[in-house]
């Protein structure tokens, strides 16, 4: 399976990864464009962007993780929160990228060119903002999900792109997570901001903005506490809880 993109809004493009279960997305305004994360890299998402645009083009990661940062290496440069820097080193190195060799099935070529693909270290993110050309992108920051997790407004398309600040299933207990009162400030910060719908990089159709203050008004104490064990495939090993903040969302947390 190649790339598949889907423009929810005007110059938006929401893009699945080829290994399924991750978006990027795409903003292009008249003179620039931003592409929001990298994917897994386990094809040119470089050549891909180019296809769908040929205006010079800023790639920032929203936060370090593997399936969010690994595709960098087809790109020149990115940026990124300095915070997530020790994140970002530790997820596109070795380990990872053994596992995403086994689940693409790559064959010795392949996998021999993508262990050995070199990734620049992220620029400091910059959170000012870029003017594309009758459209902004004002990052935003959202430390929770990692500590120098990021999010992408765009005023012009009333659109948040939310990173990993939110998905159906909000994961929020990584070694590198901060702690889930400080997460919850966080988001309450970003829903307050003008918007009146969303993106997640773990589903392809955009979210509502009164679900998203449903869900920001569960986030606290008395949700906290209702909170019941849950183990994460695969991460069976962290004491992790979990609990509804909204209806259909779930939020995973530290023990």
């Amino acid at each position: 399976m190649g790339f598949q993109s889907y423009e929810v809004l005007p110059g938006v493009h929401h893009i699945l990864d080829p290994l399924g279960g991750v978006y990027m997305t795409l903003v292009i305004g008249a003179s620039r464009a931003v592409l929001m994360d990298a994917g897994y890299g386990t094809q040119d998402v470089g050549a891909f962007i180019r296809s769908l645009t040929d205006l010079p083009l800023t790639v920032i990661l929203s936060h370090g993780h593997h399936d969010h940062a690994l595709g960098a290496m087809w790109f020149e440069q990115c940026c990124m929160d300095a915070e997530d820097l020790p994140v970002f080193l530790e997820y596109t190195g070795k380990r990872e990228r053994e596992r995403v060799i086994v689940r693409a099935g790559m064959k010795s070529a392949q996998a021999q060119t993508y262990r050995e693909a070199v990734i620049k270290a992220p620029l400091p993110l910059a959170y000012s903002p870029i003017d594309l050309g009758g459209v902004t992108v004002q990052p935003m920051k959202a430390p929770g999900h990692t500590p120098g997790s990021a999010a992408l407004l765009i005023p012009e398309r009333e659109v948040l792109l939310l990173g990993d600040c939110w998905n159906p299933q909000t994961w929020v207990f990584f070694k590198e997570a901060l702690p889930v009162e400080t997460y919850a400030a966080s988001f309450r910060r970003l829903i307050a901001l003008p918007f009146t719908h969303a993106l997640a990089p773990h589903q392809g159709e955009m979210i509502e903005k009164t679900f998203l203050m449903r869900y920001a008004d569960g986030l606290n104490e008395k949700g906290f506490a209702t909170a019941k064990p849950f183990s994460v495939p695969g991460h069976e090993d962290v004491p992790t809880l979990a609990y509804e903040p909204a209806p259909g969302a779930l939020l995973v947390f530290r023990a």
